[in-house]
């Protein structure tokens, strides 16, 4: 029992003068002598000669001025369709590449930087606890089964984690300490991000005396076995399923402190704590109980919790 004493193509053009040709060549009859031929053709070639010769300048310089003409629109024509094509080329290739950018792009996007694994600083420190409540009834053992929880993985704890609890009195903020308690702290806010306390209930509540006389109350929850109604009667002796060692520390159990609860046995904490409503020196004596944090804000609401009252919801704030 978890108790306290009494926590991711070019055209050429040629001009020709076929007017000043003989008939009969042009049109192919009588076929002349060899002498004749070669008096005709003689005279051919003459005339075409002095027609070209006395073909003006001017017109052979069009004739020129034509040909260059028709040789740069071919070739404007050329280029522009070179152009064109070269331009349907690259649009194609571009929208053929697009697609594969993207896909490139939020591939790496996706995969570009993993998260990092959080760092562990050793093996286990905790320690399984399948034990069940001699003579506790059947329903009970089973609640107490069902409610178990594996131990939290060994990661490197902040030196400072804020938790709300967010309780039936109002809203209470706790700041843990991670260098005092390492192994508490780890522990609180893993249970806390399960959603472990949710729904429990402050199930002690309990004035305890000092050596001075003077009264020390504190209130203790976190026990799973007080949610339901046909359990309540064994909170005290719930938890997570592991226990929790103890740690000593400079931490004093001071008014509106949160330390945890256990049995006899120094190393027996879970999931069970308190915070004390005014200071409770004693507690730090022999074996002690491990103070782990302090209330920050919401110490009104703390001072006025009392047995029955409820935990809505437990959070680690960033």
């Amino acid at each position: 029992m978890n108790t306290l004493p009494t926590r991711p193509v070019l055209t050429r053009y040629l001009p020709a003068t076929l007017a000043l040709m003989p008939v009969s060549l042009l049109l192919g009859c009588n076929s002349p002598s060899s002498s004749e031929t070669t008096g005709a053709t003689t005279t051919t070639s003459t005339t075409v000669a002095q027609a070209n010769a006395a073909e003006p300048a001017s017109t052979r310089e069009a004739t020129s001025s034509e040909a260059t003409s028709s040789e740069a629109t071919t070739s404007e024509a050329v280029t522009t369709s070179e152009t064109v094509a070269t331009s349907r080329t690259v649009a194609s290739s571009k929208a053929t590449q697009a697609p594969a950018r993207a896909k490139a792009k939020a591939g790496a996007k996706a995969g570009a930087k993993p998260k990092a694994a959080q760092s562990t600083v050793g093996p286990s420190v905790y320690r399984v606890n399948d034990e069940v409540p001699p003579g506790a009834p059947a329903d009970v053992a089973q609640a107490m089964s069902s409610t178990k929880v594996p131990p939290p993985p060994m990661t490197v704890v902040p030196a400072t984690v804020r938790v709300r609890l967010v309780t039936s009195k109002g809203p209470i903020v706790l700041a843990l300490n991670g260098k005092a308690a390492p192994n508490h702290v780890r522990s609180f806010t893993y249970l806390s991000r399960r959603g472990f306390y949710n729904g429990t209930i402050f199930h002690r509540y309990a004035d305890l005396l000092e050596g001075s006389g003077q009264k020390g109350p504190i209130i203790q929850g976190g026990d799973p076995l007080s949610r339901n109604p046909q359990t309540a009667a064994y909170a005290g002796t719930g938890g997570p399923g592991y226990q929790v060692p103890r740690e000593r520390n400079n931490l004093k159990h001071d008014k509106l402190v949160i330390a945890a609860a256990r049995s006899s046995d120094p190393d027996s904490a879970g999931s069970q704590f308190y915070i004390t409503q005014a200071p409770v020196y004693f507690l730090d004596e022999g074996d002690g109980y491990t103070v782990f944090g302090k209330v920050v804000e919401g110490a009104s609401n703390a001072l006025k919790l009392a047995q029955g009252d409820k935990i809505v919801r437990a959070e680690v704030l960033k």
